[in-house]
């Protein structure tokens, strides 16, 4: 067996958080393996391989890259970002699967990038911004997996882990350390990302509060992942007749 098929059975086999693991380590390889080939031939600057799949300031772009909606939502700023993400999203999601269901942690992750995509172009509406040079795009994995961690900040504040030195912390605490060694990590290359930070920590607290009062915001991401099942076995049930 090769790799390539391993790693397909570990996705198809997988539970909701292996599969968004593996999502983004295969975008963390597609985009380094597309840097280099950049290099080489000598087409973009540095950093125009990561600018290629992630969210555009400026949704005119959208128009000659129109997968970045996608894309970004498991994208993440360099090496080290990348490992800081996927340490939390495997340790947040795992806890997450404790208190919600698989379903929940899928359509949170998603809905957590696209408000943090919602609040990154809002930023555009203000004049001072628009006179700044700054970075013009933004991975959003980070804010996908803070809506996660908050969520689980506010349904459960004070589920205790165990740190060595520290002893048992609460949750609550941790999500803030969390999200201030996201931001440290993350280069101050436009402000904007601050507000898609918070649109995403936004939406975590949104989905529990809902959520305790019977509506999952969540649904509609559900919906489209089981209308898409569904085209999937139809096509393999022609297939095979």
């Amino acid at each position: 067996m090769s790799i390539f098929d391993e790693i397909k059975n570990r996705y198809l086999n997988g539970d909701v958080l292996k599969r968004l693991l593996i999502v983004n380590c295969g975008m963390f390889v597609l985009i380094l393996l597309t840097d280099i080939t950049l290099t080489l031939i000598g087409v973009g600057d540095k950093g125009y391989a990561a600018m290629l799949f992630q969210f555009p300031w400026n949704t005119m772009a959208l128009l000659v890259r129109p997968w970045t909606p996608v894309t970004a939502l498991f994208t993440s700023y360099g090496l080290w970002h990348f490992i800081f993400n996927m340490l939390v999203l495997y340790w947040m999601g795992g806890i997450f699967q404790r208190y919600f269901t698989n379903t929940h942690l899928r359509g949170l992750y998603i809905i957590g990038g696209l408000a943090g995509m919602v609040g990154y172009t809002c930023t555009m509406l203000v004049p001072v911004f628009q006179l700044k040079d700054w970075n013009g795009t933004m991975p959003m994995a980070s804010a996908c997996i803070l809506a996660i961690a908050v969520a689980l900040a506010f349904r459960v504040p004070d589920h205790q882990e165990t740190f060595p030195v520290l002893g048992q912390v609460k949750i609550k605490y941790i999500v803030i350390a969390l999200a201030l060694i996201d931001l440290a990590l993350f280069p101050r290359t436009n402000p904007a990302t601050d507000l898609a930070h918070a649109a995403a920590a936004a939406t975590g607290f949104l989905f529990v509060r809902m959520l305790s009062k019977g509506r999952d915001i969540t649904r509609p991401v559900t919906a489209f992942f089981v209308w898409i099942n569904r085209i999937f076995k139809r096509k393999r049930l022609e297939d095979k007749g």
